[in-house]
């Protein structure tokens, strides 16, 4: 079994918008010595003028299981899909499941209500943040939380210290439930431009430590978008040490890839 402590599973390739294509970032992951690398490129909603190909994601399969024929290392095909609005509808369906081992489900631009037309005080402002993350936790077809809480470059009166320890705990028994898992990817650290990095990694492992307790299992993420970026962890995995993360807190990749829960 494959502790995705040895493993990025979370990269960029050409067919959104990294810079080197599959083989190149699995070549990545052999040079860093990694077990497995998921090739987790952008699926927006249908309608999203964005990276909402579905041939192109047909044909990211299809490359993805020529590549994987040769490596040495497991190669996942997977998606970073994102919540489309803060009611935690999400940009992947059905159809597209069934091209896809591992979903990785994350927030940013393209959440509306969060990206834009921010609700006004902190109050509704956290009640919007603590749904959307439990409805997303929830959500039958989401194996990955892909970089939670990472709102710092949003028009939001909020930071990390705002997260209730109760809520996280809940969270992390919502993860565990279903067998998902909680990402601690590298660059959490570039969506708060108020925080020292360092800073930052220890507010972060707070959060982390919380949503341990509730049984929740992680996940690591380059979040990658060259090969020579496959691997490069070292932010995240002082996360983990920080937070006291041990060999039993990482998730199983055969599990997180097995049937869809």
């Amino acid at each position: 079994m494959t502790s995705a402590l040895n493993c990025d599973l979370h990269t960029h390739t050409k067919f959104s918008d990294g810079r080197t294509g599959i083989e190149d970032n699995v070549r990545g992951a052999k040079a860093a010595g990694l077990a497995a690398i998921a090739i987790s490129d952008y699926l927006m909603a249908r309608d999203d003028p964005s990276f909402s190909d579905r041939d192109a994601l047909r044909r990211r399969a299809g490359d993805v299981r020529q590549v994987a024929a040769w490596a040495n290392a497991r190669v996942i095909m997977a998606v970073e899909a994102t919540a489309t609005d803060i009611a935690g509808h999400i940009s992947l369906d059905d159809d597209d499941r069934a091209q896809v081992e591992l979903a990785l489900v994350d927030t940013g631009y393209h959440t509306a209500g969060l990206g834009d037309a921010v609700p006004a005080g902190r109050a509704r402002q956290l009640e919007m943040i603590l749904t959307l993350h439990e409805r997303l936790a929830a959500n039958p077809m989401v194996d990955v939380l892909a970089h939670p809480f990472t709102y710092g470059r949003f028009n939001l009166d909020l930071t990390l210290d705002d997260l209730p320890e109760s809520f996280l705990r809940q969270l992390g028994a919502r993860l565990a439930e279903r067998g998902a898992a909680f990402e601690i990817n590298n660059g959490v650290w570039w969506w708060w431009p108020q925080f020292h990095p360092l800073q930052l990694a220890e507010a972060y492992a707070r959060v982390t430590a919380g949503v341990a307790a509730g049984g929740a299992r992680f996940t690591l993420g380059s979040d990658a978008h060259c090969n020579t970026g496959v691997g490069n962890l070292g932010w995240a995995l002082r996360v983990a040490q920080l937070a006291g993360l041990n060999d039993n807190h990482w998730a199983i990749v055969e599990e997180l890839v097995g049937d869809h829960r």
